[in-house]
């Protein structure tokens, strides 16, 4: 499995004038400004890795070695909201493209995992694939706005920009460094997605 961002993010789930506020700030200062916003990004990516969830709207590729066994393919990142293309390439690296509604549904499931769905009596094509990244699939994923991220994510989000605002360095408990903050994972823990992917 191989995951490629293609198009990050244009918005945030947590906006400027919101972590000003939760940071009891008053500056207008430019440079305290860009700083914030890039505090909001490193919460946000944080928040990703640990949930496994795309929380902005993002397009990926992600390339699998081979067709699943099964009847379906699972789409890292959740909320998914299109799949642009599924691309497959044979032993001599010529490309096909599949078409969707005759070669394949898209199930996108809410908030939750999104999946390529094989309509009944068709099958995955049969060709000897291609050694490297034979097969990739292009898609949107993330909430559009910014208003449909759940709560929950938003306040891990501030939080997570709060310590890195006070601490501007790793905290220290005796000897022990600490890496993670416990609330905002607890805060996090009904928006992780379990899924595994091949």
């Amino acid at each position: 499995m191989n995951i490629q961002l293609i198009t990050a993010p244009t918005i945030e789930p947590v906006d400027l004038m919101s972590l000003k506020l939760h940071l009891r700030l008053d500056s207008d200062a430019i440079e305290e400004d860009e700083y914030l916003e890039g505090l909001i990004k490193t919460a946000r990516e944080q928040v990703e890795d640990w949930t496994g969830r795309q929380i902005m709207t993002a397009t990926w590729d992600y390339s699998i070695p081979g067709w699943p066994r099964s009847n379906f393919i699972k789409l890292p990142g959740g909320n998914l909201q299109t799949v642009t293309s599924i691309v497959w390439l044979d032993t001599d690296g010529v490309s096909t493209t599949l078409v969707v509604g005759t070669d394949y549904l898209v199930e996108t499931n809410g908030p939750g995992i999104g999946r390529i769905v094989l309509p009944f009596s068709v099958t995955w094509p049969s060709w000897t694939l291609y050694p490297s990244n034979p097969i990739t699939i292009r898609y949107v994923s993330g909430w559009a706005t910014a208003d449909l991220v759940p709560y929950q994510i938003k306040a891990a989000i501030k939080m997570l920009c709060a310590k890195l605002y006070e601490s501007r360095g790793e905290d220290q408990v005796g000897n022990i460094t600490v890496v993670e903050d416990q609330t905002a994972q607890r805060l996090l823990y009904s928006q992780r997605l379990w899924d595994d992917f091949i």
